[in-house]
């Protein structure tokens, strides 16, 4: 007995059916039921991660060198100069503020004994990004962060001499933006 007619949709599921059949079994061959573990070196480090949200932005910054010093924002342009805003040596970067800056003397001691504590290093055999690399001294560099203003924003009466700057540079541009068009102008007149 001949086989009864069928109609094309009915078809066209079994060929679907069959591709999915093939492509499952394609598949099952080269996945695995491992999950993906994050290596030990890529994890967040849990004492920063417990911290408030700006003080950890902070810490991350410095670690990673994306941070507001002078040297930062002199090298983004958005600064004229390196210079740093709370001592005046010539260039503000993370060493300077961890180490040698005067203004925060006191704070740089209390943070390097303690690294001594728990690291056994002292300041000078220590490049800050090896500090911040160091998940045992993580706690002390947040301390010192929580108690000093080192990477936070520019302080505020250098931030209005800069505004004040960038003011004046805008109205200068404007000046001979405006002087450039009417000459521009009456050149096409005159053609």
């Amino acid at each position: 007995m001949p086989p009864l007619p069928r109609s094309l949709a009915n078809i066209a599921q079994e060929i679907k059916e069959m591709k999915w059949a093939e492509a499952r079994q394609w598949a099952e061959g080269r996945t695995s039921t491992k999950k993906y573990k994050m290596p030990k070196s890529q994890r967040p480090d849990g004492v920063v991660a417990g911290r408030t949200k700006r003080l950890a932005s902070r810490f991350d910054q410095l670690k990673t060198g994306h941070y507001r010093t002078e040297q930062y924002l002199h090298w983004t342009k958005y600064r004229s100069t390196a210079q740093c805003w709370w001592c005046k040596c010539p260039r503000q970067a993370r060493d300077h503020l961890l180490k040698r800056c005067p203004r925060w003397k006191n704070k740089q001691k209390t943070l390097w004994e303690e690294v001594w504590k728990d690291a056994g290093r002292g300041r000078w055999q220590w490049k800050a990004h090896e500090l911040f690399a160091e998940q045992s001294c993580s706690q002390t560099v947040l301390d010192f962060l929580s108690v000093t203003e080192v990477g936070k924003t520019v302080p505020a009466q250098e931030r209005e001499a800069d505004l004040e700057s960038e003011a004046r540079s805008w109205s200068c541009r404007k000046d001979r933006s405006g002087r450039r068009r009417t000459r521009q102008r009456s050149l096409v007149l005159r053609t």
